[in-house]
């Protein structure tokens, strides 16, 4: 026997030595019922990363719908100081001053 045939005969046994070892591991596990217990917290991780994404879904819409109305109120704040210096001939300085803008959440 010259050493190629050697080298396959080898790497066979060796693979063949493993598929038998993976596949005892899987009936072991299928009898014993822990591939059903694995299975089974697998789809509960499942449903818990997909109720995960839709509440950050749903946090992204409220801050998006926030920022929305926050803008739109600033542009109507806006508008009405304008008409009151504009059509009414109010003194910009008589206006309260715009509020500081936080840089961090109040705690």
């Amino acid at each position: 026997m010259d050493s190629t045939q050697l080298l396959i005969t080898i790497i066979t046994t060796v693979g063949s030595t493993g598929a038998l070892l993976a596949l005892t591991n899987g009936l072991v596990k299928y009898f014993n019922g822990s591939a059903g217990r694995e299975r089974a917290r697998n789809t509960t991780m499942k449903d818990q990363r997909n109720e995960a994404w839709k509440d950050a879904e749903r946090e992204r819409d409220r801050a998006e719908l926030e920022a929305l109305n926050r803008r739109r109120t600033e542009e109507y704040t806006s508008r009405v100081r304008r008409f009151c210096t504009e059509e009414h001939g109010t003194d910009p300085d008589e206006f309260p001053k715009w509020p500081p803008l936080l840089t961090e959440l109040p705690k």
